[in-house]
């Protein structure tokens, strides 16, 4: 029984969400099964001392019913039933937590029953609320589209059929909610379609931004519709930098308007847009993106139920480190240590510090940092190695060095995480790299023009290469001879 979906659903969510749905279940008006809520106090009084594994379905029959014959599919019943409880509680929970859909709810309920006098009090009421609320998005769209809708309807129906504001009101808003919703999801789709290689058929947009064009006065207020808008052309018009320029006035004056989901969307695309431009290989967006990085921090746009991620983490440091910012970095990277993920955070931080040294030429401190991560996960192992490679190369041990070199080579070929073609590129990468090592560090071997010489050869044979992993720093190697 401990493995049955239910168990499982109930023992992943949180202690104090179990309360919740113990409150929920115990509610007579929501269910009035006795045996039912005997099971869901069984089964959460085992989560809450840590031995649900041990729930037998014998044994939790045989409290359900002493006395009573075991009958599997009378079990099966009531833990079907409680499960289906258990989805009640989850849209319950849901519907608690958006904006407006119990007042929306309320109205539609009472326009249904024909209670108009509580239809007009209430509806006067959320128009008021939708007034004040400070984010023009495609929830208060939808709100008040249902809204003018039901308020349209009522008074065509049964007052004045002349009164058209309504339902102006009402297609207005539900253009904008459409509008907002269409826009916001082509703009994560096209993304998905420029990094996975998918298709999506984008049916009528086209029309929608020619039709935004045209009104685009008309929209100055609608800001999830111009957000998006802006964001989608930044992306079918990468070379075009007005849109980036105008999403950046966006987040500087109107950042408080958005909702945080707007807010979300708007720094993810705009750092996505630095990335792009600086794989073109224009590198004045690493500056760009560093100030993006420090917004992100200190709004909290970064950060995910108040986590870093740990590879946020290490791009910011990377980052930080190639503009040469080694005192903000280190602050950073103590300051935000226990931002990170628990599982991951020892090793993120040590890491990322092992960086930091390696790129102040602490080779030494780095080499201590690197020695305390753990290869828990293949890309630390890939990453750690060949920073801790760098920092035996800087420090001319060509002895650790090779050795290094040869473990590495065996650990990718026998590891099973690696795909084929990288495993070519760390292989070549490997190779190459023994090379270079032999070269520059037996050079009181070769005469100066005789190195140069070799080092122009590797380098040619290099660039030729095609999968080469970590090719930038062999080649940069090569050319300083």
């Amino acid at each position: 029984m401990e493995s049955s979906k239910l168990v499982k659903f109930l023992a992943d969510i949180t202690p104090k969400e179990r309360e919740r749905f113990r409150q929920f279940v115990i509610s007579p008006y929501i269910n009035q099964h006795e045996k039912t809520t005997e099971l869901m106090k069984i089964i959460l009084d085992a989560i809450d001392r840590g031995t649900e594994k041990s729930l037998d379905k014998c044994k939790v029959f045989k409290k359900l019913f002493p006395g009573v014959k075991y009958d599997e599919q009378q079990l099966h019943n009531i833990m079907s039933y409680l499960k289906k409880l258990y989805h009640k509680f989850l849209a319950y929970e849901m519907f608690e937590q958006s904006d407006f859909q119990e007042e929306l709810f309320a109205l539609e309920a009472a326009f249904e029953s024909n209670q108009f006098d509580l239809l007009k009090n209430r509806g006067k009421q959320l128009e008021k609320t939708l007034e004040r609320h400070p984010h023009r998005d495609y929830k208060l769209f939808y709100a008040n589209y249902k809204l003018n809708s039901l308020l349209a309807y009522y008074a065509g129906h049964y007052e004045d059929r002349s009164k058209s504001e309504n339902f102006q009101q009402m297609l207005d808003n539900l253009d904008r909610f459409y509008l907002a919703e269409k826009l916001r999801h082509c703009c994560h789709l096209t993304a998905n379609m420029m990094m996975m290689n998918t298709h999506y058929n984008f049916r009528l947009l086209d029309d929608i931004l020619e039709h935004i064009r045209e009104n685009w006065d008309e929209f100055q207020e609608v800001n999830a519709v111009i957000v998006y808008y802006t964001i989608l052309m930044s992306l079918r018009e990468d070379n075009n930098p007005e849109h980036y320029q105008t999403l950046k006035v966006i987040l500087d004056t109107k950042i408080d308007s958005l909702s945080h989901t707007e807010q979300a969307d708007l720094y993810t695309f705009l750092t996505n847009h630095c990335i792009r431009q600086i794989n073109l290989g224009a590198n004045d967006y690493h500056r760009e993106l560093f100030q993006l990085y420090k917004l992100g921090l200190r709004t909290g746009l970064l950060l995910d139920h108040g986590l870093l991620s740990e590879w946020n983490f290490k791009n910011i440091t990377v980052l930080g480190c190639s503009l040469k910012e080694y005192e903000w970095t280190e602050q950073f990277i103590n300051d935000y240590k226990d931002k990170l993920p628990a599982k991951h955070r020892d090793n993120a931080f040590n890491y990322n510090l092992a960086h930091l040294y390696f790129n102040k030429k602490m080779y030494n401190e780095a080499l201590d940092a690197l020695l305390l991560v753990q290869f828990t996960d293949v890309k630390y192992h890939l990453n750690t190695t060949f920073l801790l490679l760098r920092t035996y190369y800087e420090l001319r041990d060509t002895e650790a060095l090779l050795s290094l070199i040869e473990t590495f080579r065996i650990y990718v070929i026998r590891s099973q995480k690696i795909s084929t073609d990288q495993k070519r590129g760390y292989t070549n990468f490997l190779r190459f790299a023994k090379r270079l090592v032999m070269l520059k560090h037996q050079s009181y071997t070769y005469s100066k023009q005789n190195l140069k010489d070799k080092l122009s050869d590797l380098h040619q044979k290099i660039d030729q290469t095609k999968n080469v992993i970590n090719k930038f720093w062999l080649l940069e190697e090569c050319a300083a001879a």
